[in-house]
């Protein structure tokens, strides 16, 4: 069937105007009847951290802030956490060094 918005329902009209016909049908095969609600926050708390970490010395945080969809006060704030583990698994790794 062709490509045609005007034929659902207004929530699928504006789902198939947004992501296509079959993808559409897709998500209402899936969960058709059911209530279904879409968190504001789209990644998990681990790949958020690896994304920072990885980032932190390349990118801006208001640069990530508005890739990952937090505030530039959350982004600062995940980075010092991660230097902070950073210098904690630093000495750690020095300790054990120091025992061998």
């Amino acid at each position: 069937m062709a490509s045609n918005p005007e034929i659902y329902c207004d929530l699928y009209r504006d789902m198939a105007m947004l992501i296509g016909d079959a993808a559409t049908k897709k998500l209402w095969k899936a969960y058709g009847g059911m209530n279904v609600t879409f968190p504001k926050k789209l990644y998990s708390g681990s790949y958020v951290k690896s994304y920072i970490a990885a980032n932190m010395g390349t990118m801006k945080p208001s640069q990530m802030a508005r890739e990952l969809s937090l505030s530039d006060r959350r982004i600062r704030q995940l980075i010092r956490e991660i230097r902070e583990q950073q210098k904690e698994e630093e000495k750690n790794s020095n300790n054990t060094k120091g025992e061998a």
